[in-house]
């Protein structure tokens, strides 16, 4: 595989360009591929490798924010620093972020922007002057990007690697972390402590699988007879890895079937659902940006934010007075409970986990080709109430009893280190890894390596674990539970 120098339009270094100070990017991760040759990934992995000679490298590490864009082409200029003879000149040129503005301003460090950089250094005016607001485009209909962008998915692991890495899918291989269980196989066991499988549900929905991962897993946590009378329903939106959740599941031994739906309008009969589970789904539905004369006058400009304002009356939500110009309201998930209302039987039960906020109104996560929205739990759960469920309210990592100082590497290390061995034909799966995993899965080439780093789970610069919470639903009227209490290890069953 040819490796170039990532090329952009590239920027005349002149004028005043040439008192800017450069930074690299924090966290850089160099791979030494041959004794006078270092690999760097950019972020954008539209982007080729960028190779970098001994000189090259040191003209990177110059880049501390201490030092002008001009005193770096005076110093390295007119010097070779890569291994196909671009000088550091024609580096600089091209080594700025594509997808931000030449000139960040104010800023202490570029990371403050709290932009994905996607080339090597950015530069800042020494004088301090103010930033502009995002432009966030609330009105982003989720359903299309599942239906149409990824209706071409080769199936692969490609999409959650890179756009929508899940939670399951960091630990959809057995882990260290996990007391060497997976994800699917640590939530089975959690539910199966609940008693959630005794007795066990007749009809299991999952939704939104993604690649067939959880499923496959809740399957080896399960004994054969476990399984056996177990009707297991895939749901998702996307067609392409309904298919993967069908084959993965038969894989851990269900009797599966798939069907193409939408979650917030469910094709299943009242009353027909033991247990649901849904991973990390809600933020993918429906949002609605309400303006404020919209919630003041309870009058929606469409019938869909006529419907969201119902909702909002319905639920007694609270409106403060100093409203800003408008908010996102979570309808898709409000929509998606309502249905779990609907299709549970009584005493039915549901699994829910999704990162989300508990005050305010929800803000955007902007991701490669579409846009979620953080779940606010408090409308949420004030939604699950009024419909009559009995709920239980948690963080992800309490509910699966993780230690939180367990480390664990840096997630855009770990795409880093995939672009690296993509190049060398090596293969190496996006997943949490500690220390000991990273060892075994690299072997030779982990001594090659420079600017790794960890962090414990509970550190919100690895994945805001904490972010991510967990409803327990039980819907009241199944059949009455036996009544005991335990003393050394044996039950006292009543009599009543």
């Amino acid at each position: 595989m040819k490796l170039a120098a990532a090329i952009y339009e590239p920027h005349d270094l002149t004028g005043e360009t040439l008192g800017f100070l450069a930074w690299h990017i924090p966290d850089l991760v160099v791979y030494q591929h041959i004794t006078d040759e270092w690999w760097l990934a950019p972020l954008d992995d539209n982007l080729p490798l960028i190779r970098l000679n001994r000189t090259g490298l040191d003209l990177l590490r110059a880049m501390t924010g201490h030092t002008t864009v001009g005193t770096l082409v005076e110093q390295y200029g007119t010097k070779i620093c890569g291994p196909d003879g671009q000088p550091g000149e024609w580096h600089l040129a091209r080594w700025r972020l594509p997808t931000t503005h030449f000139a960040i301003t104010g800023l202490s460090h570029p990371a403050a922007t709290g932009i994905k950089p996607s080339g090597i250094f950015c530069c800042s005016r020494s004088a301090k002057a103010g930033l502009g607001k995002m432009d966030l485009r609330a009105k982003e209909h989720l359903e299309a990007f599942h239906l149409h962008d990824l209706a071409q998915s080769e199936g692969d692991d490609r999409h959650f690697d890179l756009i929508e890495t899940t939670v399951s899918h960091l630990f959809r291989e057995p882990s260290e972390a996990l007391a060497g269980l997976t994800y699917g196989q640590l939530l089975i066991r959690q539910l199966r402590r609940l008693g959630w499988f005794n007795p066990k549900p007749k009809v299991l929905l999952e939704i939104g699988g993604g690649l067939g991962y959880v499923a496959q897993e809740l399957g080896k946590g399960l004994l054969p007879f476990e399984k056996q009378g177990i009707a297991y329903l895939s749901l998702d939106i996307t067609e392409p890895f309904l298919k993967l959740q069908v084959s993965r599941a038969k894989a851990g031994g269900w009797n599966v079937t798939g069907t193409r739906a939408n979650a917030e309008s469910l094709p299943l009969a009242d009353h027909s659902v033991d247990l649901v589970i849904d991973n990390e789904n809600m933020a993918d539905m429906t949002p609605v940006q309400l303006s404020r004369n919209e919630l003041t006058s309870g009058i929606g400009d469409t019938p869909q934010h006529q419907e969201a304002l119902d909702w909002i009356r319905r639920l007694r939500l609270p409106i403060e007075a100093d409203l800003p110009e408008s908010v996102i309201f979570n309808l898709g998930p409000i929509r998606f409970v309502a249905e779990l209302w609907r299709v549970l039987k009584p005493g039915g039960r549901a699994f829910l986990t999704e990162f989300g906020i508990e005050q305010g109104w929800p803000g955007p996560v902007k991701l490669p080709g579409h846009t979620e929205y953080e779940v606010q739990y408090s409308h949420l759960r004030q939604a699950m109430r009024w419909l009559g469920f009995q709920e239980r309210y948690l963080s992800l990592p309490e509910f699966l009893g993780l230690k939180p100082d367990t480390k664990v590497l840096c997630t855009v290390v770990t795409y880093t280190i995939q672009r690296f061995c993509q190049a060398i034909n090596r293969p190496f799966s996006v997943r949490a890894y500690t220390e000991k995993e990273l060892r075994q899965a690299l072997g030779d080439m982990l001594p090659k390596l420079q600017g790794l780093h960890y962090h414990d789970l509970a550190d919100p610069a690895w994945f805001g674990l904490q972010d991510f919470k967990v409803l327990l639903l039980e819907k009241p009227g199944g059949a009455p539970k036996a009544q005991f209490t335990e003393n050394k290890g044996y039950r006292w069953y009543s009599q009543k």
